[in-house]
């Protein structure tokens, strides 16, 4: 009994279709995957780099604390402060986190700031202000944010009154006027209740000598 199945060209040209549309999509998902590889590969290390970006350390020699932090790069770290005299944290570990190390550092030039107040004479207000905005970028919570920024306002109110001062011994008008204005800038700087009542007094002060001029 003849096959007619296998003469008939309708089926042939099927068989031969399903044959190669198996090859053709074979071939595809190995060009998807192939093509994929790099972008995944690509993905996996972008990812990396962020979670060791986000990673701090601590190194201790010579009498002070480094702080170090992870790079855009897999495995990569730099060293981002030194702090002489700061003592060790009471806990050491492997890796820290921003919240963990950053205060140390906030605190560390709060500190700085504090020593140049302390100075004999006339503070250093420049170099004052130089460590409580330095101190103000490694705060990492409201609270001592808050506190950076009023010691900030604490030294600009210090400073104007010390050119209100200056310009009211010049004894003109013009001088005196732009002595109330350095105190009303003062005054717009969250003074607490002395500072207050020192502006308020300094001011009338200035008016009266006004008036006689």
């Amino acid at each position: 009994m003849q096959d007619t199945q296998s003469d008939d060209p309708g089926s042939y040209a099927q068989a031969h279709r399903r044959s190669f549309a198996f090859r053709f999509s074979r071939r595809s998902v190995l060009l998807v995957i192939s093509g994929l590889t790099p972008v995944i590969l690509m993905g996996l290390v972008v990812h990396a780099s962020y979670r060791n970006a986000d990673k701090f350390y601590l190194k201790f020699g010579a009498g002070a604390v480094e702080i170090w932090q992870g790079t855009f790069s897999p495995g990569g770290k730099k060293r981002i402060l030194i702090m002489p005299g700061v003592q060790k944290p009471a806990e050491i570990k492997a890796v820290y986190t921003k919240e963990a190390v950053f205060p140390l550092a906030f605190n560390f030039y709060l500190s700085k700031a504090d020593a140049l107040m302390a100075v004999a004479g006339m503070p250093d207000f420049v170099g004052i202000k130089s460590y409580l905005n330095r101190a103000l970028s490694f705060a990492t919570t409201e609270g001592l944010r808050q506190k950076a920024h009023a010691r900030i306002n604490q030294i600009d109110r210090m400073i104007l009154f010390y050119k209100a001062d200056v310009a009211a011994t010049r004894g003109t008008a013009a001088g005196l006027k732009a002595a109330l204005d350095y105190l009303d800038q003062a005054a717009t700087l969250n003074p607490d209740e002395i500072e207050t009542e020192l502006i308020q007094k300094k001011k009338a002060n200035i008016l009266k000598l006004l008036e006689t001029l």
